[in-house]
């Protein structure tokens, strides 16, 4: 009888703390990062990205999308990687955003400076 009453209880402890592990295992809905991702985008959005950017902003707010119906299903591991490359993507949307300014800019500098030769060049003449 104390055998089994002991197995018993060695069953129930061993039951309970695979229980709390499980429990302390399981991930929890990704909110800190949808929310970075959330930022991003809009970061992205303020800054043109949708000019400049559109594709991978898409991506983005598709991805982000998908990771609430994914935490909203409970899958949160699938939640927070889908939550992750839609940052990613918000980040690259501003990257080719800032790329594209930056070679406009640079375009029009050198209009300038081919005016600026043309002027000089004309002055030299006179």
């Amino acid at each position: 009888m104390k055998t089994v009453a002991s197995m018993t209880l060695k069953g129930t402890a061993i039951a309970l703390a695979m229980s709390c592990v499980a429990c302390a295992s399981a991930p929890d809905i990704p909110e800190r990062q949808m929310a970075r991702a959330e930022t991003s985008i809009e970061f992205a959005e303020q800054n043109d990205a949708q000019e400049f950017g559109p594709a991978a902003l898409e991506r983005a707010r598709n991805q982000l999308d998908q990771a609430g119906t994914a935490a909203a299903h409970g899958e949160y591991e699938l939640a927070l990687r889908l939550a992750e490359r839609a940052e990613l993507d918000a980040e690259l949307a501003l990257a080719q955003t800032n790329h594209e300014k930056a070679e406009l800019a640079l375009h029009e500098i050198q209009e300038s400076i081919q005016t600026l030769r043309r002027e000089i060049a004309r002055n030299q003449s006179s």
